[in-house]
């Protein structure tokens, strides 16, 4: 039996999985992260423990999984995708990886928008965030030094590859599930525009080669095999983003089916077969799948997820540690704060990028004296599902003739009844629970039989490996209340923006 190596680059963890070639998952493990918070508002992680994190968790799922070495045919990587970090001439990190969460580049998302956004939009399928462009301007004025030292530029997954196969700084590469990041692509055509890096002055040769997911980038070094437990020369997969490794192992393949992962960021996307970027409301990103003539719209919230600990942390202390924790906060919520109570809470507690508004804060609007933290708690639930509803509504009229089918949910958030029937309720469409888990590393599995010839059909075995667990219905009355509410979310949005513009010196 042939076995294949996925591993997932998380923001909190590294997680790296062995499936059979049935896709039949053996063991997982996973080697926590160390995200490093700057006063100069940096959010960063070193390489080198990412580098590590790879290296040991294949280990742990070598040792575990009691398998011979020579049995693994193949590995792919997939990862954070919005960060970047910088590749010196030998192929070593040039610079520390500036995450998805970093927010120094904001002025530099800034100039982007003023001087081309409706361009970026139209080539590269998303506009100046805090991603890869904005982030590669800021290293290149406020950093010259270190910019003269970059070769290219890329993300962690692709630069662990690359690490694991010895490659150059030259070798460098991105696949084009992450190239709409960077705000100087032509996504249609999978190329670096010429046009845009013009227009900022940026050098075309700072840029990786774009390959496809499936491509063998190189065959596993030593020591590195030593090191994991592994034979030397495994072929090394390009892989692809995490989030397009998700939909992937999810089986979301197919024109018409919504995806949300409600983990760290909390992403919504729906599979499409046409490319027709958000310029008019610049809400959504419209990124490459996996499956080269597909895309899938997409829009996250920054650390969504991560606003639900922060609840339970700050709310309901006193089961912060327990692993039950948010089955009994959701309890707590069905018996003291069973429907809306007029509140609203604003998501963004880092920014919003989608659109982009990067002093946007976190908000609880309409609170009283009558109020919990039930009522809180679930407000901060309604409020994510609340920025969903948006999401869906530029979905729809960029492509108006698109039968909506389902969601399929996946991540932490997904074994909640509760956030499943709100999110249902709000979007009045079925939440669907699917059978399997571990999704990102079974998509990156996925690519790395598919480039070997395990699997024949990329599209065919993503969609034959998952089937629907539960579906959860909308609530007819919930979904009559929270027609009222959609208004009042954007609009308290829109204008506490506002203020936070206004003050940001204060944040």
């Amino acid at each position: 039996m042939a076995y294949l190596i996925g591993c997932d680059l998380g923001t909190t963890a590294t997680k790296t999985a062995l499936f059979n070639d049935k896709g039949e998952l053996i063991v997982v493990e996973k080697v926590d992260s160390n995200i490093i918070y700057g006063d100069d508002r940096s959010v960063t992680q070193d390489p080198y423990e990412m580098f590590q994190s790879v290296i040991q968790s294949v280990k742990k799922v070598m040792e575990k999984s009691g398998i011979s070495p020579d049995q693994v045919e193949a590995i792919a990587l997939d990862g954070q995708m919005a960060g970047i970090m910088g590749v010196d001439a030998q192929g070593e990190a040039a610079t520390p990886y500036d995450s998805w969460l970093d927010f120094r580049s904001a002025d530099y998302a800034e100039k982007m928008k003023k001087e081309a956004e409706d361009f970026i939009f139209r080539q590269s399928g998303m506009g100046p965030s805090i991603n890869h462009g904005p982030k590669i301007l800021w290293w290149k004025h406020e950093r010259p030094e270190i910019y003269r030292k970059i070769k290219k530029f890329t993300i962690p997954s692709s630069w662990i590859t690359q690490k694991l196969a010895g490659l150059s700084g030259e070798d460098t590469f991105m696949d084009y599930t992450n190239i709409h990041f960077s705000c100087f692509a032509d996504l249609r055509n999978i190329a670096w525009d010429k046009e845009i890096l013009q227009i900022f002055d940026v050098e075309e040769d700072k840029f990786p080669r774009i390959v496809e997911p499936w491509m063998q980038v190189g065959q596993l070094q030593q020591p590195w095999a030593k090191e994991m437990g592994l034979t030397a020369g495994i072929p090394l997969i390009a892989g692809c983003g995490d989030q397009a490794a998700n939909a992937l192992g999810a089986g979301v393949s197919e024109p018409g089916i919504a995806f949300d992962v409600a983990g760290t960021a909390s992403c919504f996307s729906l599979f499409v077969d046409e490319y027709n970027p958000d310029i008019k409301y610049k809400a959504l990103m419209f990124p490459r799948s996996v499956l080269k003539d597909f895309y899938y719209p997409m829009a996250y919230i920054n650390g969504g997820g991560m606003d639900l600990e922060w609840a339970k942390k700050e709310l309901f202390r006193e089961w912060a540690d327990s692993p039950e924790a948010f089955r009994l906060m959701e309890q707590e919520v069905q018996k003291n704060a069973p429907k809306p109570s007029g509140i609203v809470f604003i998501p963004h507690l880092r920014g919003r990028n989608f659109p982009t508004q990067p002093w946007l804060r976190g908000v609880f609007a309409g609170f009283s004296w009558d109020h919990r933290r039930e009522n809180l708690y679930r407000t901060v639930l309604e409020g994510i599902a609340f920025e969903y509803a948006y999401y869906l509504k530029v979905i729809r009229e960029l492509i108006p003739t698109l039968t909506f089918k389902e969601v399929r949910v996946i991540g932490g958030g997904a074994k909640s009844l509760l956030w499943n029937t709100i999110k249902a309720s709000i979007l009045k469409v079925p939440y669907v629970e699917l059978n399997r888990q571990e999704f990102a590393v079974w998509g990156s599995a996925m690519i790395a039989g598919f480039a070997v010839g395990v699997f024949q059909d990329l599209q065919k075995t993503s969609l034959n490996s998952v089937e629907k667990k539960k579906v959860h219905l909308p609530d007819e009355e919930l979904s009559k209340i929270y027609d009222q509410f959609i208004p009042y979310y954007l609009e308290t949005m829109d204008k506490m923006n506002e203020v936070f513009e206004h003050y940001r010196e204060l944040l």
